[in-house]
């Protein structure tokens, strides 16, 4: 290879670099020139430091701060490949935890645009549902009007154990029939969104499920004075006027409409109930 020599400028326009940036790369002796001249100090670098430089604005590129960068260029050439290894290993987790972070989003979005937005509250319909997965919590003589705050302080620990994060829809999941009162309801399990597959390791009570795919009847409304009542006796009347064959299972998924706790309560629930195939 032919060695010639190279001016800052010259360096900094074929590097993309500022003269001032190369400048203090050669005081943090991370990258410096082979010559200075002392009469008119003026930097001189080979061509075949080039190399280096874009070793370095690689580094840069991959987060890297400058400290680091100079560990990095003192490894050799096996202990560099072991770095960037572990380098894509991280980039792999963060890009995971992006993908989680966007599902979370999107999530938030359609539940606000199916809860909040939706025009036709407290009427019957049928929605098709994804598959989604869940944190579940095996409850007994916990009751619709309940505030189950151990069992959801319990799966907030798990999801933060498996790195995800509380969602703030709730649900529950009973038996469906025809009930005297709503005090005769309890839940069989509670249970929140999650974008993890991780099985929590630490609790037996906890585990990771989901609610089936599927055409689902629906019914949304405002969590006041009796409507509870009223809307899932609207939806019974509903499967068997038009003689629905439906699994017997009762999703009941809320969420709060206020997103600070100075403001009065507000809820909306939805009550769901999967068509059968």
């Amino acid at each position: 290879m032919k060695v010639h020599y190279l001016t800052i400028g010259e360096v900094a326009k074929l590097s993309n670099l500022s003269i001032q940036t190369l400048r203090y790369y050669d005081q943090i002796n991370l990258f410096k020139p082979v010559e200075i001249d002392p009469n008119n100090k003026y930097r001189y670098y080979r061509n075949t430091q080039l190399y280096y430089l874009d070793i370095i604005k690689t580094l840069k590129y991959l987060g890297l701060s400058l400290e680091e960068v100079k560990s990095v260029l003192t490894l050799t050439p096996e202990e560099l490949v072991k770095y960037l290894a572990d380098q894509e290993d991280r980039i792999d987790q963060e890009f995971q935890r992006l993908l989680e972070t966007k599902e979370v989003l999107q999530r938030k979005k359609e539940q606000i645009q199916t809860f909040v937005l939706e025009s036709n509250k407290m009427t019957v319909c049928i929605k098709k549902m994804p598959e989604q997965k869940i944190v579940k919590i095996r409850t007994s003589n916990i009751s619709v009007h309940d505030i189950p705050n151990r069992e959801y302080g319990l799966i907030s620990k798990v999801l933060e154990d498996v790195g995800s994060v509380f969602d703030t829809l709730y649900g529950g999941a009973f038996s469906l029939k025809r009930y005297k009162s709503m005090e005769e309801i309890n839940y069989d399990y509670l249970f929140t969104h999650t974008v993890k597959d991780n099985k929590p390791s630490n609790s037996e009570e906890v585990e990771i499920s989901s609610l089936p795919a599927g055409d689902y009847l629906s019914i949304t409304f405002a969590l006041i004075d009796d409507v509870y009542e009223d809307c899932y006796n609207k939806l019974i009347d509903y499967l068997e006027q038009h003689h629905i064959k439906v699994v017997p299972v009762v999703y009941d998924v809320w969420m709060p409409i206020n997103s600070t706790a100075s403001k009065e309560d507000e809820f909306l629930v939805e009550l769901k109930i999967q068509i059968a195939t």
